[in-house]
């Protein structure tokens, strides 16, 4: 009699787990696990939303978020003061707010770079080499 096969638990995938794996294992790689897992909280937060408003909650309870446009209901597990569905979109939102200190702009055959130091005279050049 043959051995049933054992299958990856990701809806999505489905494919046939490495011959000789572990009783407990469960996915066929690290990305289908990562999958499952972003799967399973998107199918908790949809229910989360509907569940809002099937209940009939305000709709100040359920909102979406600024970044990525998706909607989330606000309280367990979420603040009630939550702008930001993920970290990541509020990282996002903080760099967009925020430009990246220190980068220069590329220099362009109409302008000019920026002189990160003072330019070299002979005053500052002699001073410049340690000597008197």
């Amino acid at each position: 009699m043959t051995e049933r096969v054992r299958r990856c638990a990701y809806v999505l995938c489905s494919k046939p787990l490495p011959e000789g794996s572990r009783s407990d294992r469960r996915f066929c790689e690290r990305a289908c696990r990562a999958a499952h897992r972003r799967w399973i909280r998107h199918q908790r937060e949809a229910f989360a939303v509907g569940l809002a408003f099937l209940s009939g909650e305000a709709p100040a309870q359920v909102v979406r978020c600024p970044v990525c446009g998706r909607r989330f209901a606000l309280g367990h597990p979420h603040r009630r003061d939550k702008i930001y569905d993920r970290d990541s979109c509020r990282q996002k939102a903080f760099r967009a707010r925020h430009p990246a200190e220190g980068v220069r702009k590329a220099v362009t055959p109409d302008s000019t770079p920026e002189p990160r130091h003072r330019p070299l005279t002979s005053t500052n050049a002699v001073s410049s080499r340690g000597r008197p």
